[in-house]
């Protein structure tokens, strides 16, 4: 298919404008060609997706997290960025980040995971880049701190706040959302859930009564893939085909 269409649809999904000003989301390397063949949709680019991209024949790459986030001091076989630029240019792989616009985009990341919990209506946080909703049916946080796990994959939760606390309006933040905690305050929410969240807005959280749950960054963030390639599908000018990846994993293993 034509690239510029591949182009077009990725910012109707999820438009650039929407992105952070210190985001670095859209064309990451662009290999040159007006043709996509194979796209392959990955979280992130890691060694393993490379591998994958080249096994699958992939072309071009959606990703979530930017390969080019800061300043690119050099680029050489013994930088992580660096190797990843040049095996991609090597293979002849394009690559687009779709981040902090899915993540504010309607039916993006946030959307997804507000839903899985059970609400279907949420409304925007923190310009956007949170949502805050009510649940059909107030349950307590051990009840809600299940869902929570089993919606983002069982990948380890850190917790805090009373068991038995009723749950009836609650605040998500896919990624790395600890300081928009005090704009789920603001709107009087039972709970908070986020990932990568930091000591002190986590002593925050139980001095202001706020349930928190700190699903990790991977944890709440891994269903970009499913969600992207669900919506690249069902748009009827792709004509390539959407891989989804399978080598993902979360980089952090748990232990007690």
């Amino acid at each position: 298919m034509d690239k510029s269409v591949l182009l077009n649809v990725l910012d109707g999904i999820a438009p650039l404008s929407l992105a952070e000003d210190w985001d670095n989301s859209g064309m990451q390397i662009d290999c040159g060609g007006k043709e996509v063949s194979r796209i392959l949709i990955a979280l992130e680019i890691t060694n393993r997706v490379i591998d994958e991209a080249v096994r699958e024949h992939c072309d071009f790459i959606v990703c979530h997290h930017p390969l080019l986030f800061v300043p690119v001091r050099r680029i050489a076989p013994d930088f992580t960025v660096g190797n990843h630029i040049l095996r991609l240019i090597k293979e002849g792989i394009s690559v687009y980040a779709s981040h902090t616009c899915f993540d504010k985009a309607p039916g993006g990341n946030n959307d997804y995971l507000m839903k899985e919990l059970g609400c279907s209506f949420p409304e925007d946080l923190a310009g956007g880049i949170a949502r805050i909703g009510r649940l059909d049916k107030p349950v307590s946080f051990d009840e809600f701190i299940s869902e929570v796990n089993a919606a983002c994959g069982y990948e380890g939760l850190k917790i805090q706040g009373e068991s038995d606390r009723e749950i009836r309006t609650f605040a998500v933040c896919t990624g790395a959302g600890g300081e928009y905690l005090y704009d789920a305050y603001r709107q009087g929410v039972d709970a908070y859930v986020s990932g990568d969240v930091k000591h002190h807005d986590a002593q925050a959280a139980r001095d202001l009564g706020i349930c928190l749950i700190d699903a990790g960054h991977y944890g709440t963030e891994w269903q970009f893939v499913p969600n992207m390639a669900s919506q690249l599908r069902a748009d009827g000018r792709i004509t390539a085909e959407i891989v989804r990846s399978e080598s993902m994993r979360n980089p952090f293993d748990y232990t007690l």
